[in-house]
């Protein structure tokens, strides 16, 4: 009993961490997007989006 609450513990730690790191890659990307966008770069402005789309959608599978 105790060695699954535990590890119920360490499974949130893991989550809660990834979790903060995922936002903090988005809020780059985002900073990025925007800075591509200013210098009229688009193509690498888009490839960034298709990359932010991505980890939203991982960051809201783990939010669930």
């Amino acid at each position: 009993m105790e060695l699954a609450i535990k590890l119920k513990l360490i499974e949130s730690r893991r989550k809660r961490q990834h979790k903060r790191v995922l936002e903090q890659a988005i809020t780059e990307l985002h900073n990025s997007i925007v800075l591509y966008v200013i210098e009229d770069n688009y193509e690498m402005a888009k490839i960034k989006s298709q990359l932010f789309l991505k980890y939203n959608r991982r960051l809201k599978y783990l939010s669930i």
